[in-house]
């Protein structure tokens, strides 16, 4: 019977830890396609940084919850869940604005992950 309980938990685990990279993969996908926008229209760095800020909401809310919800789960509090979580999707946002100067100047893309 614990067998069985552990396996179930461990299950669960991977499911949850799989639903956040899933909704970080989204939200890292739709930023790809908002910069590869961007630089077809040779979008200065500042107006992009802004711009990047609003784009991709329905992903970031889904990443953020995702990534709430499995540390709840690990006990964290619902705030510490949230600052985490939302770390984790401004870390997201911060990796395309930081790159976009350099895609910029190379003429090259970003490439969606899969």
């Amino acid at each position: 019977m614990f067998t069985l309980f552990a396996v179930a938990l461990l299950s669960s685990a991977s499911t949850g830890a799989a639903d956040a990279e899933t909704s970080r993969v989204n939200y890292s996908n739709c930023l790809t396609d908002f910069s590869i926008t961007h630089l077809d229209q040779k979008t200065a760095r500042g107006p992009f940084r802004k711009a990047a800020e609003e784009a991709c909401m329905d992903e970031r809310s889904a990443m953020i919850a995702a990534i709430k919800k499995d540390e709840i789960e690990f006990d964290s509090s619902e705030e510490e869940a949230l600052a985490y979580a939302t770390e984790e999707a401004d870390s997201v946002l911060s990796s395309f604005t930081e790159a976009y100067a350099g895609y910029l100047s190379s003429n090259t893309r970003p490439v969606k992950e899969q």
